[in-house]
């Protein structure tokens, strides 16, 4: 009895971890645009955006429109600032509210367990 015990404590234990590791694996991956033109990426986990705000210049490729700054917390008690084109923020978004709709969806399922640090 014990031995059952054991055994379907660890295969639970198991599946939790495994859980855990699946959605602390999902990251956004964007592209950044500085003051200057220069590009490059980004990969954030979702729960560590903080908000999405105006940047200080306009974008070098469509003056009439200004960049966008993405705060993301950086695990120090401040932030990492990343600027976007207004296109690229919009789909930075979307995707955060793709992601907390699957998390909700989990939520909602009896059956599912969701555990954050």
């Amino acid at each position: 009895m014990k031995t059952i015990l054991l055994f379907s404590t660890l295969l639970m234990l198991s599946i939790l971890s495994a859980k855990m590791s699946v959605a602390d694996s999902y990251k956004i991956v964007f592209e950044t645009m500085d003051c200057s033109g220069n590009t490059g990426f980004a990969t954030v986990g979702p729960d560590e955006i903080y908000k999405m705000g105006n940047g200080d210049c306009s974008n070098p490729e469509d003056p009439t429109k200004k960049l966008k700054q993405l705060l993301v917390h950086d695990g120090r008690g401040s932030y990492t600032v990343y600027t976007l084109t207004q296109e690229e923020a919009k789909n930075v978004m979307l995707d955060v509210k793709e992601y907390m709709k699957s998390r909700k969806g989990a939520l909602d399922r009896a059956e599912s367990v969701i555990i954050s640090h």
